[in-house]
């Protein structure tokens, strides 16, 4: 990396360890990236021995950390003077100090093994995958660098308002993975330079409709005479677990032969305290014959193969746009989504699936109940699903429009620093849209 390549390079960081929807983000990035053009490199802020961070190393990318302190930071942010006063300006003053401590003891040091890394390696571009609030370090290592910064607005929306306007105006382009998230940067950021919406994507190699795994049916112990309802996603509040198991209440009184399937782990693990609390309601409410709970799993096509119908109606968490929702349409399943965040930029109502209200049992368990019982219904429902993932989630396409602003923002770099002759004003924005078209 210490030697000059006509490669651009980029340096990647990620806010959190490959995981979810920005982790599969980076995976897809880095296997579909133009090798001969860019020569990527990968920065997490803390270490991870993690299965992503090590397939991210089997690609031949170099992966850095930035710390190995996770456990203080940790407890500064979520445990440090965590208890809340009735007073405004203690818990402000707590706020304050939890930052203060932070900045010293963390960011600091991370600012400055990162400007190391940025010099050492030459580096052309900065790439920020997840909210800019998540990445106050590098956005600082940018501004004092001068390198240009990209931040891939992934989620956030309603999050971290004040650490977003300070750090918007030291982001040279924002991309926004949905009309959500762009406008909630737009209309909570005016100092926003320039905004893009580059919908995020699915590898429609990986996740082929056409492949059937019936064997999975026989090792998770589901009957092959029931028809299966699938939820996939982290066990986080406000994502919509509780009012899933409240909805098959009402859906087992009607349709007997199903089976509802949940995908995902809590922080803590399969044994963690909210999917404990969970299989204990479905125990409360006499469902334990209807639910397979089977953790955190890493072959998601063949899990979306066996199932009829992909649910994911979150409440208080607020989705970017929402990859296993999209993996879904890929797979050709009907889904059944809530009007939260930007999930209804991918589905259509009535469509490719059915949007509910957030929260509302009833009708949520009304459109389920439709799919399990018209067949026909439901497999039109999940072409014309498969069809829409096609013409505007192809991560393959979508990674071509990412790679025509990637290279007008390292070719910026290059010019500021006379490594390269002139290029025509505009190039790369008659590019971006001839890639659009």
């Amino acid at each position: 990396m210490s030697e000059l390549s006509n490669r651009n390079r980029i340096l990647i960081i990620d806010s959190g360890g490959g995981y979810g929807g920005p982790g599969a983000f980076l995976q897809y990035l880095l296997k579909y990236l133009d090798k001969d053009k860019f020569q990527p490199v990968v920065a997490f802020y803390f270490y991870h021995a993690s299965p992503e961070t090590r397939a991210l190393q089997e690609m031949g990318v170099p992966v850095l950390f930035l710390s190995g302190n996770r456990a203080l930071a940790h407890y500064l942010q979520s445990k440090f003077l965590s208890g809340g006063s009735k007073w405004k300006w203690l818990n402000l003053g707590k706020e304050l100090l939890r930052f203060l401590l932070l900045f010293i003891l963390i960011d600091v040091s991370q600012v400055w093994r990162l400007l190391s890394i940025l010099k050492r390696n030459r580096i052309d571009l900065i790439v920020l995958n997840n909210d800019v609030h998540y990445h106050r370090v590098a956005a600082l290592a940018a501004r004092i660098s001068g390198i240009p910064c990209i931040c891939r607005k992934a989620g956030g929306i309603g999050e971290g308002k004040l650490f977003k306007k300070i750090l918007t105006p030291w982001i040279d382009l924002f991309i926004a993975i949905s009309a959500a998230t762009s406008r909630d940067q737009l209309e909570n950021n005016p100092a926003t330079r320039r905004m893009v919406t580059i919908f995020e994507g699915v590898d429609l190699k990986k996740f082929d409709p056409s492949s059937a795994h019936p064997e999975l049916r026989t090792e998770l112990g589901i009957p092959a005479d029931r028809k299966v309802v699938g939820y996939i996603s982290r066990l986080v509040e406000g994502k919509g677990h509780n009012e899933f198991v409240e909805a098959a209440v009402s859906i087992v009184r009607n349709y007997k032969d199903v089976v509802f399937l949940i995908v995902g782990n809590d922080e803590a693990g399969i044994d963690g305290p909210s999917m404990k609390y969970l299989k204990n309601k479905v125990q409360h409410l006499g469902l334990a014959d209807y639910f397979v709970f089977v953790g955190w799993r890493t072959d998601i096509p063949q899990i979306l193969s066996i199932l009829d119908v992909f649910v994911h109606c979150p409440t208080t968490w607020i989705e970017g746009l929402g990859i296993a929702h999209l993996e879904a349409m890929a797979m050709a399943k009907p889904t059944v989504v809530s009007q939260n965040g930007g999930l209804p930029d991918a589905a259509v109502d009535g469509r490719t699936g059915f949007i509910v209200p957030p929260g509302d049992i009833d009708k949520l368990s009304s459109a389920i109940l439709r799919l399990l019982r018209d067949q026909e219904l439901a497999s039109r429902l999940g072409r014309n699903a498969r069809q829409r993932v096609e013409e505007l989630f192809d991560v393959e396409k979508n990674t071509r429009k990412l790679e025509v602003l990637f290279e007008e923002y390292s070719l910026r770099n290059q010019l500021a620093s006379k490594r390269l002759p002139p290029v025509r004003p505009g190039s790369a924005d008659r590019a971006l849209r001839e890639t659009a078209e």
